[in-house]
């Protein structure tokens, strides 16, 4: 329910406070798409295609040619190179390597529909999370689906 409280936050952001939602044509600032909000403090390269729904927060860094969509990012957060994340929430401190995918299916009546990472959960390069929920502290370099980590 998270991401569907924040797809309508920044639905109702466009209508009453639409200076707060972040625009950008790919050129000069990242390419944005449908309604999304970027901290003043987060590093967004121009290359990466940010949204539908997504909440960038404080420190967070997004890397050149990454893509988001439907998705939480929390204080602290690296996204690197190429890197995708959909229908997900990303914990504070968390970093996500380059050309790595972290997925859920966004079926929100689905057991797993989303993924959820932790505080200070690591994902390695080339690695694939789908649906699954990663508690805090972990590093994972092998690729899961729909698993709880412990």
């Amino acid at each position: 329910m998270s991401l569907r409280c924040s797809g309508l936050y920044l639905s109702r952001f466009r209508r009453t406070s639409p200076h707060l939602l972040a625009s950008g044509d790919g050129k000069r600032t990242a390419t944005i798409v449908g309604d999304v909000y970027i901290h003043p403090s987060a590093k967004v390269h121009p290359t990466s295609k940010i949204g539908p729904n997504v909440s960038i927060s404080a420190n967070a860094r997004v890397g050149a040619g990454a893509r988001l969509i439907n998705c939480i990012i929390l204080d602290g957060v690296e996204i690197m190179e190429n890197a995708v994340v959909i229908h997900s929430i990303v914990g504070w401190k968390s970093s996500i390597g380059k050309w790595s995918r972290v997925q859920g299916e966004g079926d929100q009546n689905a057991k797993l529909g989303i993924t959820i990472l932790g505080e200070a959960v690591d994902v390695e390069d080339e690695v694939v999370i789908v649906n699954s929920i990663v508690l805090p502290n972990k590093t994972l370099n092998v690729s899961v689906q729909e698993e709880i980590i412990l």
